[in-house]
C-alpha cells in the first residue's frame, strides 16, 4: 500500500506539472550541455558520473544533506544550537554537490519521457528544500531562531519528497541501474555463430536462443565476445565504433574494452558481461569469463 500511494503521488505531480516540467527539463539541460553533453570534458563527467567508483556517485552523495539536515533537526529538538546551526550549514553545502551529480545522471535521460519528467521534478523539489535551508542559515545567522527553525523544518519535508521521488526513479525505473544486471550470462561453452559469418574487424550483434544479446569482433582467428548493450542507458553496443578492442557507445560515449568488459570512459560506470570465446567445429562459442 506505500509504495502505491508514493506512485501515485509521483504520478499526479508529473502529469499535473508535465507542460511545465518538460520546458524546465529543456532549461536545465541546455545550460549544463557544454559541461555534460558529447562535446563536455571527459574527465569532469567521469568524476560526476562515479565511473571511478564503479556506480553511480549521486546516490552516495545524497546521504550528506539528508543526513546532516536529519540531525540538525534533532539537534534543534534537543536545544543544541551550535550543533544543530553546524550540522544545518554542512549540509547545505553538501546538497549543493548532490545537486550537480544529480544533473550529470539525469543529462543522457532526455529521450524517456518518465525518467527525465520525474528526474526534473525530483530536482526542481531538492532546490526548493535547499533554498528554504539557505533561507533557515541567514534567519539563524540574524537572531531569527524560531524563523530559521521553521524555514528548515520545511526544508527537511521537502527534501523528504524529493528523497521518496528520487527512490521511484531509482528502484521503479532502474535509472543508474546497469542495463545488464538481471542478465545470466552462460557458464558452458554456447555456440553463437558461425565463424564464417563474422568479417574481420567488423562488430557483429548475435541474440542465441537463451543468452543475453552480444556483440562479436573478430580479429583475425580470434574472436572478442560482451554485453551487446551498453550499461549506461542501453545503447546498442554493435553500432558503435572500434579502436583497437574498445568500442564506442553510439548513444552517449561510454567505451568499453571488448577484451574484458571494463569501462575505459563513462557516463557508463558498470561493466560490461565479459566473455572467453573458441572455435569449435567452426563455430564460435562463448562462456562467461571465469567460469568454472
Amino acid at each position: 500500500m506505500a509504495s502505491l500511494s508514493i506512485r501515485t503521488f509521483s504520478d499526479t505531480l508529473v502529469n499535473a506539472t508535465a507542460p511545465w516540467l518538460d520546458d524546465l527539463a529543456a532549461g536545465i539541460h541546455a545550460i549544463w550541455d557544454p559541461l555534460l553533453g558529447p562535446d563536455g570534458p571527459s574527465g569532469l563527467k567521469d568524476a560526476l558520473y562515479g565511473t571511478w567508483l564503479g556506480h553511480p556517485l549521486h546516490p552516495a552523495v545524497t546521504d550528506i544533506p539528508i543526513g546532516l539536515w536529519s540531525a540538525s533537526a534533532l539537534l534543534d529538538a534537543a536545544g543544541m544550537e551550535y550543533g544543530a546551526d553546524l550540522t544545518l550549514k554542512a549540509g547545505t553545502l553538501g546538497a549543493l554537490a548532490a545537486a550537480v551529480t544529480g544533473v550529470a545522471q539525469w543529462h543522457d535521460l532526455q529521450n524517456d519521457e518518465e525518467p527525465r519528467r520525474l528526474g526534473t521534478l525530483h530536482a526542481a523539489m531538492n532546490v526548493g528544500a535547499t533554498t528554504l535551508y539557505g533561507l533557515s542559515w541567514v534567519l539563524r545567522d540574524t537572531d531569527s531562531r524560531k524563523a530559521g527553525i521553521a524555514a528548515s523544518a520545511a526544508g527537511l519535508g521537502l527534501a523528504s519528497l524529493a528523497a521518496l521521488v528520487g527512490g521511484d526513479l531509482s528502484f521503479r525505473l532502474g535509472v543508474g541501474v546497469s542495463r545488464v544486471a538481471f542478465e545470466t550470462p552462460p557458464t558452458d561453452w554456447t555456440s553463437v555463430i558461425a565463424l564464417d559469418g563474422l568479417e574481420d574487424g567488423t562488430l557483429t550483434r548475435v541474440e542465441p536462443d537463451g543468452i543475453e544479446p552480444l556483440v562479436l569482433l573478430r580479429q583475425g582467428d580470434a574472436v572478442l565476445a560482451a554485453s551487446a548493450t551498453c550499461t549506461h542507458v542501453g545503447g546498442p553496443l554493435d553500432e558503435g565504433e572500434v579502436q583497437g578492442t574498445c568500442v564506442t557507445c553510439p548513444w552517449h560515449g561510454s567505451v568499453f574494452d571488448l577484451a574484458n568488459g571494463q569501462v575505459v570512459d563513462g557516463p557508463a560506470t558498470s561493466p560490461l558481461h565479459a566473455f572467453e570465446t573458441r572455435i569449435h567445429e567452426g563455430d564460435v562459442q562463448v562462456r562467461v569469463k571465469d567460469a568454472i
